[in-house]
C-alpha cells in the first residue's frame, strides 16, 4: 500500500498546468528566475563591506596622492611621454617638486 501513496503523492509534479506546462516546469522556471535574479543583483550592485576608520583614512589618502599625480601627468608635455614610464614619471614629479618654491 505504500508504494501506491508514493506514487500518487509524486503525480501531482506530473499534472499539466498552464499552457501544456507541468507543475515541475513552471517550479524550474520560477527558481531560474529568482537564481538569475539573484546573481544579477550581487554582480551589478556593489556592496558596501563594513572597515575600520584607519582603512577609511588610508584609502581617502591614496585618492588624495593620486589625484595629485593625475595633475602633475597632465603637466607633463606629450613629446616626453613617448619614453616614460612610472619610474621616470614619479623622478620627473620628484625633481619638479623639488624645483617648485
Amino acid at each position: 500500500m505504500d508504494d501506491d501513496s508514493d506514487i500518487f503523492d509524486e503525480m501531482w509534479l506530473e499534472s499539466v498546468v498552464i499552457a501544456g506546462f507541468r507543475v515541475w516546469h513552471i517550479i524550474a522556471a520560477v527558481l531560474g528566475v529568482l537564481l538569475l535574479i539573484m546573481i544579477m543583483v550581487c554582480c551589478c550592485i556593489r556592496f558596501r563591506i563594513p572597515r575600520t576608520k584607519q582603512e577609511i583614512e588610508a584609502d581617502y589618502q591614496r585618492k588624495q596622492i593620486t589625484k595629485k599625480f593625475r595633475e602633475k601627468l597632465q603637466q607633463i608635455k606629450n613629446s616626453e611621454m613617448d619614453d616614460m614610464d612610472l619610474q621616470k614619471a614619479l623622478a620627473y614629479i620628484k625633481l619638479e617638486q623639488y624645483d617648485d618654491p
